[in-house]
């Protein structure tokens, strides 16, 4: 029984953890996407 309970909370964890990195590289990603836009806007003016 503790077994269960402490692999559900690592579990937990481990999810929150991905899902925080998740975002992060989301983010990143479209911080990366708007860059690129710009510089692309700015050569062909």
């Amino acid at each position: 029984m503790l077994k269960n309970i402490l692999a559900v909370v690592g579990l937990y964890f481990v999810a929150k953890k991905g899902y925080e990195h998740y975002q992060e590289y989301s983010e990143l990603k479209r911080e990366k996407e708007k860059r690129e836009q710009g510089g692309q806007s700015n050569c062909q003016s």
